[in-house]
């Protein structure tokens, strides 16, 4: 294989060694090979209701779909319970989110920086940046959001730099693909400062 240009400007902390305890690619996988994404060159159901399947691994539920036979592009729709969050986590494909349904926020930080919270409601659209760690939380306690993901799964797995990892204070607990995920959510504004306070 190639070599990548030295004046490419990617940022070096994508290259990363694979960790085997921390990586969600064969959680994905597997999940997809017992809910096979829906192919076609539409999505028959309505993103708002379709039916959609517990990803534990991601503490949400999840479908992924594979239109128009796209080599690149790769897209799955997800769901967080009422008042729930899905796991800090962090991927080398870019992404673009839309919320379908829902309120909630988004907390997106590089390792060391400061976080930032992305407000999101119905109708909203924001992009993580590549590698960064990302949470998202449905702020409304008493129904579900959702979220359509576009990723360029293909092009990055092709180019053999995939990796999705887990934030390491998301606990894995079992073997292989058949675990519980501690979603630890990271801090709002409002408990930073009451943890300053005392």
């Amino acid at each position: 294989m190639g070599e990548w240009p030295e004046d490419w400007d990617m940022p070096e902390q994508v290259f990363v060694r694979d960790n085997v305890d921390a990586s969600e690619i064969a959680a994905r996988d597997e999940f997809n090979r017992n809910n096979p994404p829906i192919r076609g060159l539409s999505v028959p159901d309505d993103l708002r209701t379709i039916e959609l399947i517990k990803r534990p691994w991601r503490n949400n539920k999840g479908l992924w779909f594979e239109l128009a036979e796209n080599r690149v592009l790769s897209s799955h729709l997800a769901e967080l319970a009422p008042g729930g969050n899905s796991v800090r986590h962090r991927h080398t494909t870019e992404a673009v989110i839309y919320i379908v349904k829902g309120r909630g926020y988004s907390i997106v930080n590089y390792e060391g920086e400061e976080e930032q919270r992305i407000e999101w409601q119905e109708g909203s659209l924001f992009s993580p940046p590549v590698w960064a760690w990302h949470q998202h939380f449905n702020a409304d306690p008493d129904e579900t959001a959702r979220y359509l993901a576009i990723q360029d799964t293909g092009l990055i797995r092709h180019m053999r730099l995939h990796q999705i990892e887990r934030h390491p204070t998301q606990l894995k607990i079992g073997e292989g693909t058949d675990y519980v995920v501690d979603a630890v959510a990271a801090e709002s504004p409002e408990t930073a400062e009451v943890g300053q306070e005392q």
